[in-house]
């Protein structure tokens, strides 16, 4: 069933917090939920995820990162996307599998020139360079993963994941209850990754029910009405 996205002129956090809850997501300056895909003419369930903040913490996969990238500096602000956040996205861009927006203002705002979200960035810098930024938006109590980019030179660093890792303990910190980083694709490798980090506070949203459940009991014959 096609549910159409919804138009947004502003969103309230308690607004963005029952969105979420429902299986609803950022797009461009409207939110929208969808529960199908098609990649390669094939198509594909689409679920959704959340965390748990309570039931999250530092795992080893998290402090090898930290380790990995402790030479890094990592700064988290208010969002504002700057000529270097564009160059950066280029270039992720050129270096990415998948289709991807042109342009990252166009993938955060689209044809708007207001950002209704209450958006946040995660910057990394080695040295002066500007090496990884992903943005997140913030509800009453819960926030979502909108999108994580980093330069292709540092692939070998898992930024990324990192990226994920550390918007995720910097609501954890605010007193946040959930954290969305969007869907996984039973089937489709490219968003497995999603399933391992925080992997024992993750829980996915059966369509059917309406409801959450631990991500460890997702029955893999799986599909949704």
């Amino acid at each position: 069933m096609y549910i159409p996205p919804v138009e947004l002129s502003k969103i309230e956090p308690e607004e963005l917090d029952d969105y979420l809850s429902r299986g609803w997501f950022r797009m461009h300056q409207s939110i929208f939920t969808t529960h199908q895909l098609i990649f390669d003419d094939t198509w594909y369930e689409a679920i959704w995820l959340r965390a748990c903040l309570k039931k999250f913490s530092a795992d080893k996969k998290y402090e090898a990162l930290k380790k990995r990238n402790s030479r890094f500096k990592t700064e988290i602000k208010k969002a504002h996307v700057t000529h270097e956040h564009e160059k950066l996205y280029a270039r992720y861009r050129q270096n990415v599998s998948f289709d991807t927006s042109p342009s990252l203002d166009w993938l955060l705002f689209g044809n708007k020139f207001h950002n209704v979200y209450n958006t946040y960035v995660i910057n990394i810098f080695d040295g002066d360079k500007l090496i990884g930024a992903g943005f997140f938006d913030l509800g009453k109590k819960s926030a979502a993963g909108i999108c994580s980019v980093y330069h292709p030179a540092y692939k070998k660093y898992s930024l990324g994941k990192y990226m994920i890792y550390e918007k995720m303990f910097s609501c954890k910190a605010k007193g946040f209850r959930y954290f969305y980083p969007g869907y996984f694709v039973p089937g489709y490798a490219p968003f497995d990754y999603k399933l391992e980090i925080g992997k024992p506070a993750l829980e996915y949203f059966d369509a059917g029910k309406q409801k959450w459940f631990s991500v460890k009991d997702f029955p893999y014959n799986y599909s949704s009405p």
